[in-house]
């Protein structure tokens, strides 16, 4: 097939979640209702039957489902709130079976932002099949009393076209 010049372009699109410390998950793995972090009675539902809060535990968490296609093109982690209580909080970010290609146990003790890693992601094989993107929280010793972070991410869709490019 002969590959002719592009004529098209399509607008970035941006998925993001935003997450305090006392929201809850069912986890993606044990499929248990969890907080991020926070104890249940400080939760934001503590009516919810079953909740625990993660102590020296992790929260796994398929939160950004892609669609079939996807190219992640960038990203980035906000601490807006550092987090408040555990000795140490921290967030990785892939896919399930590649949980660390975008974030790597970035600390969530101190505000601030870190840029998504698109060394591991980046290829055809992991995204055209739609993955969610799985977001992992580990924390220690204690419940968090405060928090609050978000994740955005920034994707193409293969075949996807807005714009007609002049010539």
């Amino acid at each position: 097939m002969k590959l002719l010049a592009s004529r098209s372009a399509q607008f970035p699109l941006v998925a993001q979640i935003i997450a305090s410390f006392n929201n809850w998950v069912t986890d993606s793995v044990d499929l248990t209702a969890k907080t991020l972090g926070s104890t249940p009675a400080l939760s934001t539902d503590p009516a919810q039957a079953g909740l625990t809060g993660p102590v020296a535990n992790t929260v796994t968490f398929d939160c950004i489902p892609l669609p079939v296609g996807a190219v992640i093109t960038g990203g980035e982690l906000i601490v807006d709130v550092a987090y408040v209580g555990p000795t140490a909080a921290t967030i990785s970010l892939g896919i399930a079976g590649a949980t660390t290609d975008l974030l790597n146990a970035v600390s969530l003790l101190a505000t601030g932002r870190t840029a998504f890693t698109l060394t591991g992601l980046v290829t055809e094989d992991s995204q055209s099949t739609g993955a969610n993107l799985r977001m992992t929280l580990a924390y220690t010793v204690a419940n968090a009393t405060a928090g609050k972070f978000r994740l955005r991410v920034m994707y193409t869709v293969d075949g996807r076209a807005q714009e007609v490019q002049i010539a």
